[in-house]
């Protein structure tokens, strides 16, 4: 059944804010954004999207690289790590795992996060421009969500159950993001995500497929 809640607005955030700061990416990626701006940075992330390509297998191949490494390690290192290259970036993942913790707008910023935007702007370019945003902003989206997916996948998997039909299934049973916040009436409102963990409706995730390549890649080596 439909939702309209899901296609409402998001709740507003400060435009009016110093450039290159946690503060400036809120205002600048699609996530976040009013209607009239939507749809033109979600087009930014997908040409940043279209190009890639073979993630099951490079995801496969850096997980296999790091496999005597710590499990947590490599979930929140690999996803970010194997888009960061398709991007033409170096491995970002510590930074875009620390503004992760201060990207929703209900989150608190510190000085750690800040200096990360700055490190992560310099290693996009220097650029403090929608593409920036649009590339930094896609990254943070698949840290933590793809991060807590694998966790849970690793915890549920079932002995025989293949890759594809473990992350189906918890993607059905115990997805990574159940709410999302819509922007009602003037209130913000909770939106449950239970029946649809990429989200609907023109703010839907668009990255779905290529983030489940990456999962089902690291999963290939963590779950042999």
């Amino acid at each position: 059944m439909r939702d309209p809640l899901i296609e409402a607005p998001v709740p507003p955030v400060p435009e009016a804010v110093e450039p290159g700061g946690v503060r400036w990416l809120r205002a600048n990626v699609a996530r976040f954004s009013r209607p009239e701006d939507h749809a033109r940075r979600r087009g930014l992330v997908l040409a940043e999207l279209a190009p890639m390509g073979s993630l099951r297998d490079k995801a496969f191949a850096l997980t296999y690289a790091l496999r005597e490494e710590p499990v947590d390690r490599i979930l929140w290192t690999v996803p970010v790590a194997v888009l960061a290259a398709e991007l033409g970036l170096p491995d970002v993942s510590h930074d875009i795992a620390t503004v992760s913790a201060s990207y929703h707008p209900h989150t608190e910023t510190g000085p750690e996060a800040e200096a990360a935007m700055r490190r992560l702007i310099e290693a996009c370019g220097g650029d403090v421009d929608e593409r920036t945003a649009a590339r930094i902003g896609l990254l943070v989206q698949a840290c933590d969500a793809t991060a807590k997916l694998l966790g849970k996948a690793m915890a549920a998997h079932r002995p025989g159950e293949d890759v594809a039909s473990l992350l189906d299934r918890v993607l059905r049973e115990d997805p990574p993001v159940r709410i999302t916040r819509r922007w009602v009436d003037g209130d913000v409102v909770e939106v449950d995500l239970t029946e649809r963990p990429f989200g609907a409706g023109p703010k839907r995730c668009p990255g779905q497929t290529r983030a489940l390549d990456v999962a089902a890649g690291i999963l290939d080596v963590l779950l042999c």
